[in-house]
């Protein structure tokens, strides 16, 4: 599957979602993760039913985060290094998914078929974030042009961490196909501005590389 991913969506648990989410669906996000750590896997599949009913109207993939149960009513999963590998979750959910996977290091990339598996890899954290405060080192730049290298075109790459509209276009320009982020949008008083304004950073970044 190939996916345009300028812009992606990770949520966070808040009073809201949905109209955040179908704000940021109207500004032109690619990509939803839905997100949140304290949720069951029946209340995320619960709410991954409500976001996907706003998000597959425009076309948009709705995938959850690291919950196999509720990725099976979404469009897909992303997962972590620590949790179920691409692979597994490849074989689970099966060839049309979408399936993500976050990368911590270059080093992680030594699970060639785990790469194989995945749709799209994240690069997290970027930069230091206070979203996730139990966070891996921030990679920089320089992370993120090692894991662009190392991916060498097998698929997408995107950054998350510490992301907003003053320097995703930095994040594109050192090789990324698009940014991810949470509070740039989530906690944006216009959710669907902020959402156009990061897909005009990814663009001028794009014209910049």
């Amino acid at each position: 599957m190939t996916l345009d991913l300028s812009v992606y969506l990770v949520t966070e648990p808040m009073v809201g979602l949905p109209e955040v989410v179908s704000a940021a669906v109207t500004g032109g996000v690619d990509l939803v993760q839905l997100r949140d750590k304290t949720a069951t896997s029946r209340e995320l599949a619960g709410a991954a039913i409500r976001l996907r009913a706003l998000t597959s109207a425009r076309g948009v993939p709705l995938v959850v985060n690291d919950d196999m149960e509720a990725a099976r009513v979404a469009d897909g999963i992303h997962v972590g290094a620590d949790d179920l590998t691409p692979a597994e979750a490849r074989a689970t959910l099966g060839p049309r998914a979408v399936v993500g996977w976050s990368i911590n290091g270059v080093d992680q990339l030594d699970d060639v078929e785990g790469l194989a598996a995945c749709t799209y890899v994240a690069v997290s954290p970027v930069w230091a974030t206070g979203t996730k405060p139990d966070h891996q080192p921030p990679l920089g730049l320089d992370g993120l042009r090692a894991v662009v290298e190392a991916v060498a075109g097998r698929c997408p790459v995107v950054g998350i961490g510490g992301i907003d509209g003053t320097n995703a276009a930095e994040v594109v320009r050192a090789g990324a196909e698009g940014v991810a982020v949470v509070s740039a949008i989530c906690r944006a008083e216009d959710p669907a501005e902020a959402t156009r304004s990061l897909r005009s950073a990814v663009e001028q970044g794009r014209w910049q590389r």
